[in-house]
């Protein structure tokens, strides 16, 4: 058997301390971008932070769940990934990419829940959805319920420049927000009337309660904050963009459990 190097604990714990040494360091920068360790790692195999707003009923509120983040409080927004959370009514600072609307099946809550797939929107499935009068819910001849999900693909800004890509999902009430948030993006021209990227403006997005006789939830608020912080974050969001719209990023479905998890999924 090869016999194991014995390893020196007071110089690794010295050398570390919580930093990289000179040499760790140096060793990293010369391997960097050479994707080693991850040649067989595809996108199938990775899932992509979505950010959510933490409602009441929200998992990561109850302690008594694995889902718990501590110091977290309805109206709070979420990475589903890192579990990093934002004050609602500070918000965060997103560079949107590509939007897509999509139509995901769902088994009703009634009936234990869960997620069943994504539907073409020109499908027969959801040409023959109807409204249920009692629940205002969309459903399928199945009996399954069609949610129309608008996906916005942004890079989220952080406090210290750094960009992260990531999805804002709105549903049901939260449409209409997002209907919202494209037409400001579209009205959003050069000098000489021509349309601007999507990327080329940076968005807060805050957290505000709404309303109405069925009860009341958090709901986005869309403020326009400026222009790109910088040309690189620019161009890293136009390579976000071109992988998306390529197809050469496809977003994985959440694992069932996280399906509704911090989500929009209010009950009306």
């Amino acid at each position: 058997m090869p016999r194991r190097k014995k390893v020196n604990k007071k110089a690794v714990a010295k050398k570390t301390n919580g930093k990289l040494s000179t040499e760790l360091a140096e060793a990293i920068a010369a391997d960097a971008g050479t994707k080693m360790g991850f040649e067989e790692v595809t996108t199938d195999d990775l899932q992509m932070p979505f950010v959510r707003i933490l409602h009441a009923m929200s998992p990561q509120l109850k302690k008594s769940d694995a889902s718990f983040i501590e110091g977290a409080v309805q109206g709070d927004i979420f990475n589903t990934v890192t579990n990093q959370v934002w004050s609602g009514e500070k918000g965060i600072l997103v560079l949107p990419v590509y939007y897509q609307l999509k139509y995901i099946e769902f088994v009703p809550r009634s009936q234990g829940g869960g997620f069943v797939g994504e539907l073409a929107g020109d499908s027969q499935e959801v040409r023959n959805a109807v409204r249920d009068k009692d629940t205002n819910m969309e459903m399928l001849e199945s009996g399954n319920e069609l949610v129309k999900t608008a996906q916005h693909y942004v890079q989220i800004v952080h406090e210290d420049g750094s960009l992260e890509q990531a999805v804002v999902d709105m549903k049901k009430t939260q449409l209409k927000k997002s209907r919202l948030w494209n037409s400001m993006m579209y009205m959003q021209k050069d000098e000489k009337g021509k349309l601007k990227t999507m990327y080329s403006n940076v968005y807060r997005l805050s957290t505000m309660e709404d309303s109405n006789d069925k009860g009341s939830w958090y709901t986005w608020t869309i403020k326009l904050e400026g222009p790109a912080p910088s040309k690189d974050a620019y161009l890293e969001a136009r390579g976000f963009y071109e992988n998306v719209s390529s197809g050469a990023l496809r977003i994985a479905a959440p694992p069932p459990e996280r399906l509704l998890e911090g989500s929009d999924e209010i009950p009306f």
